[in-house]
């Protein structure tokens, strides 16, 4: 196993544990404009917060592709465009992160010093990010119901994998299309595809471990 697969597996849970740390640590943004504004300004860290949940979504872009590293032998177009689109999704999910790391947070910090013209602007602007994260939710479920069908119908098929998969498809076309972009079920597919990325790159480094202990068996004692 190449030292690419093992630093992509990394990366992948490192991104997976930044995204989902960030995410559970975030408050709720309830209330009026104004309310919202308070809370992002209250937040000490909050753009720190951001920070890491871009980063996060970064090395994951990044990280997905262990998948296909690490089996060569299956390089197969669904897999190929699961892995594009669920890329794609990830990012156009991150566009709502990085408004709250930049706009949102310059706009609370302007509220707080009593400039109230923030309130408009904020109310204006902030369900653009809102509306991203909304879409690439979708997008990510569309790539994650493709990526089941390519785990199930792998060569040594992989059953959790395509149904962790699917859970994502599944939970981020109902948070999707049936809620609203300002709840957090709105945000189903990025959250519950962890379960596949975890997975994944536990495989990965798990196979790496027994191969390299098989490898220091096998060699010839002095």
């Amino acid at each position: 196993m190449s030292p690419l697969t093992i630093v992509l597996a990394v990366v992948l849970l490192l991104g997976t544990a930044l995204h989902g740390i960030g995410a559970l640590l975030h408050p709720m943004l309830a209330g009026d404009g104004a309310t919202q504004l308070r809370t992002i300004a209250d937040m000490a860290h909050w753009r720190e917060l951001h920070l890491a949940m871009l980063a996060g979504s970064g090395l994951i872009v990044a990280g997905v592709w262990v998948r296909l590293v690490d089996d060569r032998a299956f390089v197969r177009g669904p897999l190929v465009a699961a892995l594009v689109v669920i890329s794609i999704g990830v990012a156009i999910n991150a566009l709502n992160t990085a408004y709250m790391t930049g706009a949102g947070w310059h706009m609370a910090s302007m509220f707080a010093t009593g400039d109230v013209s923030m309130v408009p602007l904020f109310d204006a602007t902030h369900p653009i990010g809102l509306m991203a994260a909304r879409f690439g939710n979708l997008i990510i479920a569309l790539g994650a119901l493709v990526l089941g069908w390519a785990e199930w119908h792998d060569a040594e098929p992989r059953r959790l994998d395509a149904g962790l998969a699917w859970l994502a498809a599944l939970g981020g076309l109902v948070g999707a299309i049936f809620f609203e972009e300002s709840s957090r079920i709105a945000l189903a597919a990025v959250a519950l595809l962890s379960g596949w990325q975890v997975v994944t790159a536990l495989r990965v480094l798990t196979l790496s471990l027994k191969r390299s202990r098989r490898t220091m068996d096998q060699e010839p004692r002095s």
